[in-house]
């Protein structure tokens, strides 16, 4: 190949895709690993023991003796070996992250290429994909892994359909949907892969009945995983992450109408991506009676008649608005309310569609007004701002205490944060600053027994044996099965001689384990003593 071929050729892309977001992520090399990544990986004995079993037989986090509702078997045999690779290296996790995230950028670079044949706006839209500071969170913190992996999958299933293979699609479609539960949306994107795909002249009625049967084996997998994730793997709740009902749950308008909302701050985040943080909070929108939920149904209701209406005339601005909602539709909380309202790595998917569309009519315009240059110009300019954004906001994540308290300066009542700030003060056996935090997240919910359980940790630590015993029970009246309390109260009397006291606690964790062999020797032991 010459350097002339090789400058005109898709390598040269790819290799400016590769170089461009390597830059922007090579200081995510230093970062640590917290939040999330020790129930999901660093703490989960399933994970660390590679006990495949357990991984589609179990919950995600059930390893670390916590419940959830998440099922992500795919994911966690990456983590385990991601495990027996790096153990607690956390440089290798984030090497990870950031390969399938590049590995992304590529394979939406040929899947665009070939549906429109248009070089130059795949390669923007790939590049902007990439650097974008948004996407941070999906990348910068390992346990988000879930993202880019299920979307890898995604796309590689999504172009292996565009070539006519029928059975790799599939395989590829049920390894996203055991990495991440936003993957059911697969055969949406299919479809508009294979709608936009066909010759405009035929009718769009025709086209439509094409691309159903094109994807009916998906629907049919679609099927059986949401069967089996309300049966089998129901491990909670499948269909309503709320522990109770509540006029979020109850409503299906205000669900509609907070989206509007969120929709509104999604679109400012994307075009002005500044103040980025973890456990945003958004207020519920039981009416249209607000600037941010007309704002944000007006441009809903205006995409989708603009996207509806211009499948023939403008068909990239259509598939992209299509594919904007197609993505957002799993954590819309519309259909099914999750865990929560707003996350900037929700955008991770969707924010393709939206600047498919926009670089697209900004190419057709620079070329009717023959503004190539300022618009290479200005989208240069774009790409290095979001660059610096990204490249700046990688180094929030660089420690635990750093993280959190950048949260801290947006939001103020999560007991989440302060929990686990006060877990990465006592790591940096800053037990001041430690027990601060814990009291704070106590304040914020008493009704938690973590951070019960915390404060006991750095009362039993500093020698405050007393009021150690006093919050490990208060932890234990918050949740009786909480175990971790449990056994810390077993394990101080046992070290104190008062074998009265450690009977019943022991007596609890052999009830919650009663095939631990030593556990039952223990407790045999204490009884003997207990009598004498």
């Amino acid at each position: 190949m010459t350097l002339s071929s090789f400058w005109k050729s898709n390598k040269l892309l790819i290799l400016l895709l590769v170089l461009v977001g390597l830059a922007v992520y090579l200081n995510t090399f230093r970062n640590g690993m917290f939040w999330d990544d020790n129930d999901f990986i660093l703490q989960n004995q399933y994970i660390r023991d590679f006990q495949a079993g357990k991984f589609f037989s179990e919950n995600v986090i059930a390893g670390a003796g916590f419940g959830s509702n998440y099922w992500r078997p795919v994911l966690q045999i990456v983590f385990a070996v991601e495990w027996k690779l790096f153990h607690m290296w956390s440089g290798g996790y984030h090497a990870v992250n950031l390969l399938f995230h590049l590995a992304n950028g590529i394979l939406l670079f040929y899947i665009l290429k070939r549906l429109f044949d248009k070089r130059v706006l795949a390669f923007c839209v790939s590049l902007l994909f990439l650097v974008h500071p948004l996407q941070t969170e999906a990348v910068s913190y390992a346990n988000s892994l879930g993202d880019s992996l299920s979307v890898f999958f995604m796309f590689a299933g999504a172009l292996l359909f565009m070539k006519g293979r029928r059975f790799w699609p599939s395989i590829f479609y049920a390894l996203a949907l055991m990495s991440k539960e936003t993957a059911i949306i697969m055969p949406g994107l299919l479809f508009l892969v294979a709608f936009f795909d066909q010759p405009p002249s035929l009718s769009l009625p025709t086209r439509g009945r094409e691309a159903i049967k094109k994807i009916w084996p998906y629907l049919a997998l679609a099927a059986i995983y949401i069967l089996l994730r309300a049966t089998t793997l129901n491990f909670g709740s499948t269909f309503n992450l709320y522990a109770e009902q509540n006029v979020f749950t109850s409503s299906v308008m205000v669900r509609i109408f907070t989206f509007f909302r969120i929709l509104s701050i999604y679109l400012g985040l994307l075009f002005w991506p500044m103040n980025l943080h973890m456990e945003r909070t958004v207020a519920l929108a039981t009416s249209m009676g607000s600037a941010s939920v007309i704002f944000g149904g007006l441009v809903f209701a205006g995409l989708i008649v603009f996207a509806v209406t211009g499948v023939k005339k403008w068909p990239v601005a259509s598939f992209g608005i299509f594919w904007f909602f197609g993505g957002l539709s799993p954590t819309s909380n519309i259909a099914v309310p999750i865990n929560g309202l707003l996350y900037e790595h929700w955008l991770y998917l969707p924010m393709i569609g939206l600047f498919l569309a926009i670089i697209w009519a900004a190419i057709e315009l620079s070329q009717k007004f023959g503004a190539q240059k300022i618009l290479a110009v200005v989208f240069a300019v774009w790409i290095c701002f979001f660059g610096f954004l990204t490249i700046r906001r990688n180094t929030d994540w660089h420690d635990p205490i750093r993280f959190y308290n950048q949260i801290l300066k947006y939001n103020q009542n999560s007991y989440r944060v302060y929990n686990n700030l006060g877990m990465a003060y006592a790591d940096a056996n800053q037990n001041d600053e430690a027990e601060k935090s814990y009291l704070k997240a106590v304040t914020l919910d008493p009704t938690v027994a973590v951070a019960y359980h915390n404060l006991g940790n750095i009362y039993r630590d500093t020698g405050q044996i007393d009021r150690a015993v006093d919050y490990y029970q208060k932890a234990i009246q918050q949740d009786p099965k909480f175990i971790f309390s449990t056994r810390a109260l077993a394990a101080l009397y046992l070290d104190e001689k008062k074998y009265a006291e450690a009977l019943p606690y022991v007596k609890a964790l052999l009830d919650a384990d009663p095939q631990n062999f030593q556990l039952q020797a223990i407790y045999r032991e204490l009884q003997a003593l207990v009598a004498k």
